[in-house]
């Protein structure tokens, strides 16, 4: 009986957007922030090129998804 009140404590918690839930979605959004305010710098982690990184923040993405962030959508 206890593993079923455990799911139905953390299904509550999530939906209250408390508990272990509400931490993630804070660090996530703070990471996001971060990443914003960089001013990235993207140089290739691998042979083929296509996926890319900043130097200065670790912001990984793929070569086709660049023109998403010129334009403002990623």
């Amino acid at each position: 009986m206890y593993i079923f009140e455990l799911i139905g404590k953390l299904r509550k918690d999530y939906k209250e957007g408390k508990g272990i839930f509400s931490k993630k979605a804070e660090v996530q959004k703070s990471l996001d922030d971060e990443y914003a305010a960089c001013e990235h710098i993207f140089v290739p982690i691998d042979s083929t090129k296509k996926v890319l990184a900043c130097s200065k923040c670790g912001f990984i993405l793929h070569r086709e998804d660049i023109n998403k962030i010129n334009k403002g959508i990623l």
